[in-house]
């Protein structure tokens, strides 16, 4: 986009500079028209005070002064379009006048001072022809012109058997045509100058483009090849995320599995077997049961994994109580948290319940997904708590706190990221798929909201969603007005 409009610019600037040389080239012409219109009435009155008006009339001067007057008109009304076909015309009618002028002068008069001064107005006329047309344009106009100057001189000297060299007057003639010669060779030179300098000014113009646009091509082919480096550097850890994903998947669905196959086993065997006693047979049992509760969490997470990177979010916004939603995410994590003795607390104001715009379904999973990952990864007789509030006048805040094992820093990034986890050996006996966070993220997105994560290895971690669409803070009419902000599950 730069380019252009400095493209633009350039060409504007060329445009208008163009069009001030036009302006002054046929200005300057336009002057030397007046000139020469001022030349030809004062020679007529000067020949006239002295005697010689028989090579002019009265009807002449006008005749000449009112061309030059009706071209410079035309020049001016044309604004300088009509510039070269002007002075193409000015150049053959002037030809012919000077030219005949000279003929006079010399065979009818014998003049030679008026034929040198008709001889010196072909220079000024020869300048407006290099400074109009092109170098051999001017060269073939200017020479033909010249070359008829020489023919008339030479006709004149022969027929009358002149010495040229023998008379001073007759001299400055031949040195005018001379003269002449010169002036031809140095336009010549300077018209070939200026062609050289129009030629060399558009190639200094087009290698600075051909620069620009080269150094403009080279940008955009490093940001092209970054982005390819990026495509595959992403790739490239997707592949490694993916490979890890089906190992994990493969262990974490193939220890149930054998577990499953195990027990059942063990109870086809019946009293034969080491499953002698009602408690064992029922112990077993139960056993299995985890075993399959445990593979079916894992294959329903990764399905709704596949079912939001087919078909998005679907998102069904309504209006909602939040304390419910948020009692019964903890309610279906409170199994697993009282297995592995970690206390799983509620912190809000039980006195009041929030009226939100949601979508049920997304936001318990969000709670959810982000309450089993804090218990998974907390150790022992740790604990997790839920805390919602309000963020500014129409949002919600809803943080998931821990003191587990916490992420390190340069990893907090990856957790967004499907198929990842972070491994530890403390929590070496936890497995998963490492989509939960992926899901939480993108569902959080869907709701029009935010999803961050603070963590320190050793303290603990804090994931915070913050949501739009609060509607209202609502009091809760309870028996017993004094409820603990803190509470544990059960």
């Amino acid at each position: 986009m730069r380019y252009a409009c400095r493209r633009r610019l350039r060409v504007a600037d060329e445009k208008e500079q163009r069009g001030r040389v036009s302006a002054a080239i046929f200005i300057s012409v336009a002057l030397v028209g007046l000139i020469v219109c001022a030349a030809t009435a004062f020679e007529f009155y000067s020949l006239a005070a002295i005697g010689k008006e028989r090579f002019r009339s009265e009807i002449v001067v006008v005749i000449v002064t009112a061309y030059f007057l009706g071209a410079i008109l035309m020049l001016f009304f044309s604004r300088g379009r009509l510039l070269r076909p002007l002075v193409g015309s000015v150049f053959s009618m002037a030809s012919l006048y000077l030219l005949g002028q000279i003929a006079i002068s010399l065979f009818a008069a014998t003049d030679y001072l008026y034929a040198i001064e008709n001889a010196m107005w072909m220079i000024p006329l020869q300048v407006c022809l290099f400074a109009t047309f092109s170098r051999r344009i001017a060269y073939i106009l200017a020479g033909s012109l010249f070359g008829l100057t020489v023919a008339v001189l030479s006709a004149y000297f022969v027929f009358l058997g002149l010495n040229p060299a023998a008379n001073a007057q007759t001299s400055l003639l031949v040195q005018t045509v001379f003269s002449q010669a010169a002036a031809i060779l140095l336009l010549g030179a300077l018209a070939c100058y200026r062609d050289l300098v129009t030629v060399e000014s558009a190639r200094v113009k087009a290698l600075e483009e051909n620069e620009t646009l080269l150094k403009k091509e080279a940008a955009k082919a490093e940001r092209e090849q970054e982005k390819a480096i990026h495509a595959l550097n992403k790739a490239e850890e997707a592949t490694r995320a993916r490979e890890a994903f089906l190992a994990s998947m493969s262990h974490e669905l193939r220890t149930p599995l054998n577990a499953i196959i195990g027990f059942s086993q063990i109870l086809e065997m019946g009293k034969a077997g080491i499953a002698r006693t009602e408690e064992k047979r029922l112990e077993y049992a139960k056993d299995i049961r985890n075993s399959g509760e445990h593979m079916l969490g894992l294959v329903g997470q990764v399905l709704e994994f596949s079912r939001i990177e087919s078909e998005g979010c679907d998102i069904d916004l309504s209006e909602q109580m939040l304390s419910p939603i948020a009692e019964g995410a903890m309610r279906m994590v409170d199994v697993i948290a009282s297995a592995k003795e970690v206390q799983l607390l509620r912190y809000w104001d039980q006195r009041f319940d929030f009226r939100v715009e949601t979508d049920e379904k997304a936001l318990s999973q969000i709670l959810v997904n982000l309450l089993t990952n804090a218990v998974k990864f907390t150790p022992k007789g740790g604990q997790v708590w839920l805390v919602l509030k309000t963020d500014g006048s129409k949002g919600l805040c809803i943080e998931i706190q821990d003191n587990g094992i916490g992420i390190p820093a340069d990893k907090l990034q990856d957790v967004f990221r499907p198929f990842v986890q972070i491994g530890d050996a403390r929590c070496a006996g936890e497995g998963g798929t490492g989509l939960g966070l992926s899901i939480v993220s993108t569902l959080v997105r869907g709701l029009g909201g935010n999803f961050e994560i603070e963590s320190a290895v050793g303290t603990g971690t804090c994931c915070r969603v913050t949501l739009p669409g609060l509607l209202a803070t609502e009091p809760v009419e309870t028996e017993d007005q004094l409820v603990q902000i803190t509470q544990s599950v059960g």
